[in-house]
């Protein structure tokens, strides 16, 4: 069963200004929830970047990876983040992180379904939650960034290359990704 994206939950860590979080709230109006450095002036500043384009203040978490995660059962659907590989030292914090997201998740709402994606090349890849789905641009050295990958899978996570520096991570047991060819028609989801 697909479940159009706006119906999940969404976490974004490492949100910085905001701007992934407000772009994906304005454009798609998904329930979303902030997270970044345990930092006041952060969350001022996403506060800020809110009212600035006229939405609510959206929810916060102020965490800093590899600590303790505040909520106990995170409840996110799909967490997402993008440029998040820049502090190679912090690799083993964030697979830390992003893996008590994934495997300490519990489902709200009993929704049962899907999360569809469509990656560079038009296939589209149906996965169960929790996923987490991130992105970056900068220049990172491929050594670095296997490091990171490599912790994710050693830590029981497995990871799928969607495109140009987009992966899609997810908990090996839950991990149920069904790829399909679009025949170019309409579907909702992601695209990437």
């Amino acid at each position: 069963m697909f479940i159009p994206f706006c119906l999940f939950m969404f976490f974004c860590i490492h949100s910085g200004t905001g701007a992934l979080a407000i772009f994906l709230r304005k454009a798609f109006e998904v329930n979303i929830t902030t997270s970044d450095y345990d930092d006041g002036e952060i969350e001022k500043n996403i506060s800020y970047n809110c009212r600035a384009n006229a939405l609510d203040v959206l929810p916060h978490i102020r965490h800093t990876w590899g600590d303790p995660f505040p909520v106990c059962t995170p409840n996110w659907d799909i967490v997402i983040a993008s440029d998040i590989l820049l502090y190679v030292k912090q690799y083993d914090n964030l697979v830390k992180t992003v893996s008590f997201l994934l495997n300490e998740y519990k489902q709200k709402d009993h929704k049962s379904g899907c999360i569809t994606i469509t990656d560079k090349s038009g296939t589209q890849i149906s996965a169960k939650p929790p996923v987490f789905l991130m992105s970056w641009r900068r220049r990172i050295g491929k050594g670095h960034q296997s490091l990171f990958f490599d912790g994710c899978e050693k830590t029981g996570l497995q990871v799928q290359h969607l495109g140009d520096l987009v992966y899609l991570i997810s908990n090996k047991q839950e991990a149920d990704f069904v790829e399909t060819k679009s025949d170019g028609g309409s579907s909702e989801g992601m695209i990437f």
